[in-house]
């Protein structure tokens, strides 16, 4: 059986100095250039890797990141302030302020949805 040394994940993007411009100025993630790409320190762990693919990119179908934050509404609050508009999906219960609202977690998180420029969806999920 193989050894994994470390893990990390990636998704794409097609414009990797817009990308680079959301994650690091709107967001305030620590984002390095690479050679491949560009790394995202979003635990002071092991980077998120995103990738230009150009006109090749299709935004992913899933969510490709969950922020873990203390307080969604004040952080969705803090984004649409810097332009961002929340994503509201139907069947879920979201306030006027785009956030799903939870006092029991096995009802699911308190949480909130954005896109980033490459259309890739993003979610807040509070601690």
């Amino acid at each position: 059986m193989f050894t994994v040394q470390r893990a990390f994940s990636s998704f794409s993007v097609d414009d990797l100095d817009a990308a680079e411009s959301f994650y690091r100025d709107v967001l305030r993630l620590e984002a390095r250039r690479t050679p491949m790409g560009l790394e995202l320190d979003v635990t002071g762990g092991t980077p998120v890797f995103v990738y230009p693919k150009g006109d090749a990119h299709q935004p992913a179908a899933h969510t490709v990141l969950n922020l873990v934050v203390p307080d969604v509404a004040a952080a969705a609050a803090d984004l649409q302030g810097a332009g961002v508009d929340l994503v509201r999906y139907p069947g879920f219960a979201q306030d006027a302020d785009g956030v799903v609202r939870s006092d029991d977690p096995r009802q699911g998180p308190t949480i909130a949805w954005f896109r980033d420029p490459a259309g890739n969806v993003v979610a807040l999920i509070e601690a």
